[in-house]
């Protein structure tokens, strides 16, 4: 079922996404010449067409990123799979800095689309920690803290 592809995020798929939910981050490997994906929490909304992400320093998703400058994410917002594009991905130093060695990315949206097929609807999964819980809620804070900074 085709549709529409919008430029930007809503309000809702902004707040969705600074509440930091399983995201499908997806990136091309020009080397091997496939595509590579990871799960991801660690995304904020800055504003409708601004988005930026935390990785783990050794991520094969870092060098992909640094090289291609694009890359896709998929969520689950009120049922319907969504696809967003970025483009002019690029590393930046945040002022407040996590005790986790992070690498840190932001992306301009170039276009938002339900991915979904029809009939389907889907629930956003939940994430669970499974390391120390105090310590998971504090590095997602710090790390929250560090995308906005």
């Amino acid at each position: 079922m085709a549709s529409k592809a919008t430029f930007e995020l809503t309000t809702s798929q902004q707040q969705l996404l600074n509440d930091m939910p399983l995201t499908f981050l997806v990136g091309f490997d020009d080397a091997k010449r496939w595509p590579i994906t990871h799960a991801i929490s660690w995304i904020q909304a800055l504003d409708s067409v601004t988005l930026r992400l935390a990785l783990t320093r050794n991520s094969h998703l870092v060098t992909i990123l640094s090289a291609e400058k694009t890359a896709g994410l998929i969520f689950i917002e009120d049922g319907q799979a969504y696809h967003i594009l970025l483009s002019s991905v690029a590393e930046f130093e945040p002022a407040v800095k996590p005790n986790l060695h992070l690498r840190f990315f932001e992306g301009h949206i170039e276009e938002v689309r339900n991915i979904s097929f029809y009939g389907a609807s889907f629930t956003q999964p939940e994430i669970t920690k499974t390391y120390d819980p105090e310590a998971a809620e504090k590095l997602d804070r710090e790390v929250k803290e560090s995308l906005h900074s």
